[in-house]
């Protein structure tokens, strides 16, 4: 059943968002909740830092805090070093409708990136990996081992 739910989702989720734009979308997480997807074609380098568009949709209508800004999905432009492991959120917007569809309910950008090291195992790791992953490919001059976030500490 499970596997239906999520077949489903992939379904309806890669029409909606091929015809909704021309981004390339790469799915980093879904569950029956929650998807994370990629825009593959926004990941850019900006100073020393990598930063890429994400959207997160969720099934169920989310809050913020205390019942305020009810949303189906946010769209976040994610601010990488890689150098570091960590990320932080440059801008993003909470949409009424999934997929970053519907109406804006709340926007903003941030005027100094907080940056924080994402959970193992949660769509913000899968992003985390997935940036570094292209600042690699784009930087060959670095060692393999220094793609891997915080390869130094380890």
């Amino acid at each position: 059943m499970i596997k239906k739910i999520v077949g489903n989702f992939f379904l309806v989720l890669a029409v909606a968002t091929g015809a909704a734009n021309a981004a390339d979308w790469e799915v980093l997480n879904a569950q029956p909740e929650e998807a994370m997807l990629l825009d593959e074609n926004s990941i850019h380098h900006d100073g020393s830092v990598w930063k890429a568009w994400a959207v997160q949709s969720y099934k169920r209508t989310e809050y913020l805090g205390e019942p305020v800004y009810p949303h189906r999905s946010r769209v976040t432009l994610y601010e990488v070093d890689c150098k570091i492991g960590q990320l932080g959120y440059a801008a993003w917007s909470f949409q009424s409708g999934e997929l970053g569809g519907g109406t804006t309910v709340w926007a903003d950008t941030a005027r100094g990136v907080m940056y924080f090291r994402p959970d193992a195992d949660s769509s913000e790791s899968a992003l985390l990996e997935r940036v570094c992953g292209a600042a690699l490919a784009h930087d060959g001059d670095r060692l393999v081992s220094d793609s891997r976030p915080n390869a130094a500490q380890e």
